[in-house]
C-alpha cells in the first residue's frame, strides 16, 4: 500500500523522474489457527493494527448529511431526523455505544433504518477460576454501562459436562450453583434482549415461547404462526400454578377459570395461553 507524500510530489516536479516510486508498508490480516500462531505472527510485526467497529458512526453521519439538506427545503419530519441523528453523532464521537443515549420511542423510529451496531443490547461474560465472586468487577462494568452480565467458570464447566447429569448436578451444587453456566450465559442474553416467556400446554405438547416484554396478544400470537396476528380472536389466560392445580387448560375451561382477553392485552412473562385463530 502507498504510503502518500506531497513531498515527494515536489520532488518529481524538480527532478522529472521517469518513475516515482511511494514508500509501501504491508497489511495482513491475522493468520489462521491456533492462537499461538496468531500471537507468534503478531510479535513479527511493527506495528499492531486494531480494528473497531466504526460503521455506527459513518452510517449516522451519511444518514445526517441527507437529513440536514432535507430539512432545508422543509421536508416533512427532517428537522427531527437531524435532531435526532446530531445527538446521536456526539454521542458516538465521545466514544460511547447508542445503548447508552437516553432515546424516546420517536427518536428510536428514526435511528431504526440505519441498524446501529451500538444499539444493541449486550452480555458481557466473566470466566473465572472456581471462585465465582471474582466475576464481581465485571458485573459493576456491566450495570454501569446498562448491560446483562454472566459470570461461569469454563474449566469447571469442562469437567461438569464429562459427569453423568445427577452427578454434575450434586457437584455443581457444592459450589453453590443451581444452574449451568451454559444456562446463566442463556439467561442472561434473554434478559438482554427483553424478552419473557409464555406457555401453551396441551396433550401435543406443552412449550414455551419467547415475547417481546408488553407485546400485545396478537404479537405474542405471531410467534407462534404470523397468520395468527390477523386471525387473532382472543386469548384465554392462566398461570403456571393454576394450570397445575387445574391438571388441564380443559379442566380451568370447564370451571370458568381461564381468563378471556382481547387483542389490547399484554403478555406477561409466565402466561399459560390457549390462543383462539379465526378462520
Amino acid at each position: 500500500m502507498d504510503v502518500l507524500d506531497p513531498r515527494l510530489d515536489r520532488l518529481e516536479e524538480a527532478v522529472r523522474p521517469k518513475k516515482k516510486v511511494y514508500a509501501q508498508v504491508r497489511v495482513a490480516d491475522a493468520p489462521p489457527g491456533s492462537r499461538a500462531q496468531q500471537v507468534a505472527a503478531a510479535r513479527e510485526a511493527d506495528v499492531l493494527l486494531v480494528v473497531a467497529r466504526c460503521f455506527d458512526l459513518a452510517s449516522v453521519e451519511k444518514r445526517l448529511e441527507i437529513a440536514a439538506k432535507e430539512a432545508r427545503i422543509n421536508k416533512p419530519g427532517a428537522a427531527a431526523a437531524a435532531e435526532v441523528l446530531t445527538r446521536a453523532k456526539a454521542h458516538l464521537d465521545a466514544g460511547q455505544p447508542l445503548r447508552l443515549l437516553e432515546l424516546d420511542a420517536a427518536a428510536k423510529e428514526i435511528l431504526a433504518p440505519l441498524f446501529p451496531v451500538s444499539s444493541k443490547p449486550v452480555v458481557y461474560v466473566a470466566n473465572v477460576a472456581e471462585d465465582l465472586a471474582a466475576g464481581a468487577t465485571l458485573e459493576h462494568y456491566a450495570f454501569e454501562h446498562r448491560a446483562q452480565s454472566a459470570v461461569l467458570a469454563a474449566a469447571l464447566e469442562v469437567e461438569l459436562a464429562e459427569l453423568e447429569s445427577k452427578d454434575a448436578a450434586e457437584y455443581r451444587a457444592s459450589y453453590g450453583l443451581t444452574e449451568s453456566g451454559l444456562a446463566t450465559v442463556a439467561g442472561a442474553v434473554w434478559q438482554a434482549g427483553g424478552l419473557i416467556t409464555y406457555f401453551t400446554a396441551g396433550e401435543p405438547e406443552v412449550r414455551a415461547w419467547p415475547c417481546e416484554d408488553g407485546a400485545p396478544a396478537p404479537i405474542a400470537a405471531g410467534v407462534i404462526h404470523t397468520d395468527f396476528i390477523k386471525k387473532f380472536i382472543r386469548a384465554e389466560v392462566t398461570s403456571v400454578d393454576e394450570l397445575v392445580q387445574a391438571g388441564s387448560m380443559e379442566a380451568l375451561r370447564a370451571a370458568g377459570r381461564l381468563r378471556v382477553e382481547g387483542r389490547e392485552y399484554r403478555v406477561q412473562d409466565g402466561d399459560v395461553i390457549f390462543f383462539r385463530i379465526g378462520g
